[in-house]
């Protein structure tokens, strides 16, 4: 169980907004960025999923149930 701190979720908000920007570039790069290869873009879903269940965790979120 992660610790539930206030800096520990801040931290935990933190990473997830950071994860969520470099999805977000990779998924449509600003101008003057190069498109990610294909490994570059699973790895940005992969860091940012990993985040999202991070911080659903330390707000002892219950998990999502998939269809």
């Amino acid at each position: 169980m992660m610790s539930r701190s206030s800096d520990a979720r801040a931290i935990a908000k933190l990473a997830w907004e950071a994860s969520w920007e470099r999805l977000g570039n990779a998924l449509q790069p600003p101008p003057g960025y190069p498109e990610p290869t294909k490994e570059q873009l699973h790895e940005c879903f992969r860091v940012a999923q990993q985040q999202l269940e991070s911080l659903r965790e330390i707000y002892d979120a219950p998990p999502l149930n998939n269809p």
